[in-house]
């Protein structure tokens, strides 16, 4: 019974490790509504008030279809031992349909290097993190509202609750934009790059006949000018170096046409790993491969832990003990030993030699065992 229960604890490590639902390091970069953000900490019976604060800076008046800089700040949240945050940009806060994009914006990139309104990131030991999303205003003037909310864990959380705050809405006046106008085409998002690449970027603008670009690696202070040349109309090339590894870097993307001149926000070239390198068949393969050696590896395991009931127990007891019975082996003929009474019965005794007795077959003299030679000296 204890060898079946603890095969059965083997497949169900086995199984839960590859093949678990839990998500603990909380929901990923993403496109998401506030009321539940992927986990449904909306509900009240799930989450409590955040006891962090939250702001968003952002400039009060914007031109249509044109690049603006929102700023969140969180601070003083009591986190989880993983120290993860999630941080929303909402254009509403009405429980769906509160995306930025549904009310007309458009994110150019996130804080961390993709276009969602949702991201998580971990707060350093300071318990304060400002993020900053790009996005190009709407296309129609009018007043807008913006709000940003984070959620999180303590710990500890018996609960399992989530932490939430939101901000009251901060207002925007988008403004119709001036004509020819340069800045970027409202279509465009930045792609993300491979770890290692230094294939060009590029860049598709509007009512821009020149751009210039600068870059900066985390940490410095001084920018670089980067390489920029028109491919195609409102398209341009940028040659920024390659990331390695963590390294985050930035650039900041000047449009012009003789009669504005524009500084962009600054961007963050967004890296991923290099996608796989195989094809489907090879995955399947090494898929297959691993399931054998799982396969393999519990029917050892169950060979090993449960014993054939069809085999009898091997149990050599009546061999040794018919072994150690067995009589030794007659000798040879005419070598078999003379019983004692016979030997000593054909023995004479000589007056001439006393203590001596005349073995006739052997024709040897023997010491007589009870009268030995000397015995009366």
């Amino acid at each position: 019974m204890r060898s079946r229960a603890a095969v059965l604890a083997v497949i169900a490590l086995l199984l839960a490790t590859s093949a678990g639902v839990a998500n603990p390091g909380g929901e990923s970069d993403a496109g998401r509504d506030y009321t539940c953000g992927g986990s449904c900490h909306g509900d009240p019976a799930l989450s409590s008030p955040s006891d962090g604060t939250v702001t968003i800076s952002v400039d009060s008046m914007a031109f249509t279809g044109t690049a603006i800089a929102i700023h969140v700040t969180a601070s003083g949240m009591s986190l989880s031992g993983n120290r993860l945050l999630g941080v929303f940009l909402l254009g509403s806060a009405n429980g769906n349909d509160d995306r930025p994009e549904d009310h007309g914006w458009h994110i150019l990139q996130d804080p961390n290097g993709g276009s969602h309104n949702y991201v998580l990131v971990v707060v350093p030991p300071s318990g304060s993190v400002t993020l900053t999303w790009v996005m190009l205003a709407p296309e129609h003037a009018g007043m807008q509202n913006l709000f940003a909310s984070i959620h999180h864990g303590v710990n500890p959380n018996p609960n399992n609750w989530a932490y939430s705050a939101l901000t009251m809405g901060y207002s925007v006046d988008v403004q119709p934009v001036p004509e020819n106008l340069p800045g970027f085409s409202f279509d465009w998002t930045p792609e993300m790059r491979v770890t290692g690449d230094d294939s060009p970027t590029f860049i598709r603008t509007k009512n821009a006949t020149s751009v210039s670009v600068q870059w900066m690696l985390d940490g410095e202070w001084v920018p670089h000018d980067a390489e920029a040349q028109m491919v195609e109309d409102d398209v341009w090339a940028v040659m920024l170096p390659a990331t390695i590894g963590d390294t985050r870097m930035q650039y900041q993307v000047t449009t012009s046409n003789g009669e504005f001149s524009i500084v962009q926000p600054w961007l963050t070239v967004g890296t991923k790993p290099p996608p796989f390198d195989g094809g489907i068949w090879d995955a399947r393969l090494q898929s297959l491969a691993f399931a054998f050696l799982v396969l393999a590896f519990l029917v050892a395991l169950q060979t090993r832990l449960s014993p054939w009931e069809g085999r009898p127990e091997l149990d050599h007891t009546e061999e040794v003990e018919a072994a150690q019975a067995e009589e030794i082996p007659p000798p040879p003929p005419g070598l078999e030993p003379e019983p004692a009474d016979d030997y000593w019965s054909r023995l004479v005794s000589s007056e001439e030699a006393p203590g001596w007795l005349w073995d006739p077959v052997e024709e040897e003299w023997v010491a007589d065992p009870e009268n030995p030679p000397g015995g009366d000296d």
